[in-house]
């Protein structure tokens, strides 16, 4: 049985490992919404007062959090793929090793996207709904709801130059063995974490100008 180009057997491997990645790597959205309280009621004025960069301490707390996600639900996943060995096949090394090092840049890419969507706060008091906007973008675009290779192929277009795709779909991609343009894939994401990390920086410099003249 195949559901488009993908086996049966690959499309419950492909929904148990979307599963993994939100239980691991999908913290940054929590985080977002985090940061956009604590800049609409004030409570960064602290952080700032620290000789320590605030958004350098997000990502860390998020690389943490991560990190003890994975302690639990690791050994879950290799204790059902005992269960279920007959359908989730096991892949080669270098895909499990692409899928982590991938896994990790989708870990990246949340805390980017959400980070910088939550520094609305500075000029949108409910800002939230921002984020809530980002997540159905993202939900559309990451591989959440259908591999993004069973859309139609102008959607595939769109979701092939959005960093989206590395959040679920790419990493996915790469346990399953399917892709065939890794070269160009890290171009790509090397790319759009220069151009949001840029955007987060100006961002947060105005906000931060913005900030203080409201405090002041």
């Amino acid at each position: 049985q195949k559901v488009g180009n993908y086996a049966l057997s690959q499309i419950i491997i492909y929904y148990l490992l979307l599963t993994v990645l939100r239980l691991t790597i999908a913290d940054g959205v929590g985080m977002g919404f985090q940061v956009s309280e604590e800049i609409k009621d004030g409570a960064i004025t602290h952080y700032l007062l620290k000789p320590f960069s605030y958004p350098l301490e997000q990502l860390l707390k998020l690389l943490a959090q991560a990190t003890v996600n994975a302690i639990f639900v690791v050994p879950i996943l290799i204790f059902l793929g005992f269960i279920f060995k007959s359908v989730l096949i096991v892949p080669a090394f270098p895909q499990i090793i692409a899928f982590i090092g991938l896994g990790f840049v989708g870990l990246i890419f949340y805390y980017l996207i959400y980070f910088l969507s939550a520094l609305s706060s500075f000029w949108i008091y409910k800002a939230r709904s921002v984020i809530y906007g980002m997540i159905v973008v993202s939900s559309l675009l990451n591989g959440s709801l259908l591999p993004l290779d069973l859309f139609p192929s102008w959607f595939q277009e769109i979701g092939r130059y959005t960093p989206f795709q590395f959040l679920m779909f790419i990493p996915i991609q790469a346990y399953l063995g399917r892709i065939t343009n890794l070269r160009e894939l890290i171009a790509l994401a090397i790319m759009w974490i220069l151009i949001i990390s840029l955007a987060i920086a100006i961002t947060w410099k105005l906000g931060i100008k913005k900030f203080e003249a409201v405090g002041q």
